[in-house]
This record gives C-alpha cells, structure tokens and sequence, in this order.
C-alpha cells in the first residue's frame, strides 16, 4: 500500500524524530485515523523524503521516528507564477497543474481587466497541498496572497528573469527569453481581460520582457498551465535527473 505523505517545516525535524501539528496532524489523527505504528512519509519541502513510523499522538501533536531518507528530487530554478485571478474558480485548477509541475510560488493579483476580486488563500493552500501529495512531490507550492498589477510589478526586480506573458506578443516566443544558468525565474499571465496596453509598456518599463505562447488564443488557465510548462521544459526543470 502507498505510503501516505505528510509537510512539515524545517523547525518540525530534529535529532531523528519529526513533529507533525496543525492541519496534518488533525488529517492524520481526525481523517486518517492513524495510530503508533503507521508508516508514512514526512516532507519538509526541501527535496527530501523521511520514512518515518509514528511513535506516538498526543494532544495537537504527533511525534514520529525517522527510519530512512531518501533524497527525492533537486531544483536548479525556482519559479513563480504571477497569475491574474479568474471567475468561477478557475485558479483552482491553475494551483493544482502548477503545482503538478513544479512551480514553487503561485501569486494571484487582479489587473484593470479583472473581474474576479476575491481570492481565499486558505483554500488554495489545501488545493496545494492535496496536489502536492497526489503527484508524489516532495514540494509544497507557496500560495501568496492576491496582489495589485501594481504590487506585482515591485516583485520584477527580484527576479534574475520575468516573462510577461502577452496576447498581442508575435515575435518573442517564451523559451527565448530566459538565459541559461538563471535561478529565479517569474511568469506573469492575465485573467480573461487579457493586459492593456498601458499595463504591457509599464511591464517592460519594469523590466518584464514580453513573450508569446504561441499562435492561438489560450483562456486564461490555459496560458497559466501551458506558460509554466513551457518555461519549465525551456529551463530543464521537467528532465529526469541524469
């Protein structure tokens, strides 16, 4: 039987032994039922399985045993989607195929043509994490909290590379735009409105570079998925490790 999988941070882990609170421990305890002696696996976002055996579950708290650690999977590139919020909670999809592929920071932000405004990042965490666990990642996702198009655009500067994704882009196409060698990666993609044109100048004013994902027209989620693997397979990020 599959192994179930657990997150933890790296302040949970110490001297061989792990500690599990808060939601995963309700999940564990509450959904799962799980008692000393189940086996499961313990990730700290950091690429690294724990096998561990739960030793004992107390009051809002599971203490576990490490057994084995496997070192699962390494990232060259970290990458964060700047994502325009969508109706009908589209995003919801966006969260879970980004994380499926490995983008390390979904950003939701609302942009003139917008018309979503609300976002729960409380829901998006546990989308994340649900995926994380299905696709086997050792990773969790960071889900941010909604920004302005403003806001986004203060965050270009700590990138070593921002492709700003555009509809009327014909020339660039995103693989192209990112050096080798680049660690900190963002992609920026609108909701159904598309960008103006004034957002696109002010983008590229900020040091965005704009690009095409290709010749057709792609809904707004589509692009979002599409974007990340694109940009992800052009970085190497989808390879096996050799």
């Amino acid at each position: 039987m599959e192994l179930r999988r657990f997150f933890v941070g790296a302040e949970d882990i110490s001297d061989g032994e792990v500690r599990v609170r808060g939601a995963e421990y309700e999940h564990m305890t509450r959904v799962l039922r799980m008692k000393p002696g189940y086996k499961v696996i313990v990730c700290a976002n950091d690429g690294t399985e724990r096998h561990c055996v739960i030793r004992s579950v107390e009051k809002g708290e599971a203490v576990l045993d490490v057994e084995s650690v496997v070192r699962a999977d390494s990232k060259s590139v970290s990458l964060t989607l700047f994502a325009g919020l969508l109706k009908n909670s589209k995003l919801d999809l966006v969260v879970q195929k980004a994380v499926e592929l490995g983008v390390d920071t979904v950003v939701p932000f609302v942009s003139a043509n917008t018309a979503e405004k609300k976002f729960n990042v409380e829901r998006a965490e546990r989308i994340a994490s649900e995926a994380a666990k299905q696709c086997g990642s050792p990773w969790l996702s960071r889900i941010g909290d909604a920004l302005t198009f403003e806001q986004v655009l203060a965050e270009v500067k700590k990138f070593d590379a921002v492709c700003f994704a555009y509809e009327k882009e014909t020339h660039r196409p995103l693989a192209s735009a990112v050096a080798p060698g680049v660690k900190n990666v963002a992609l920026i993609v609108g909701s159904e409105g598309g960008f103006t044109p004034e957002e696109h100048a002010a983008a590229v004013r900020a040091g965005a570079v704009s690009v095409t994902l290709g010749r057709r027209v792609l809904r707004a989620e589509t692009a979002d998925i599409v974007g990340c693997a694109l940009l992800l397979n052009a970085l190497g990020e989808l390879d096996h490790e050799r």
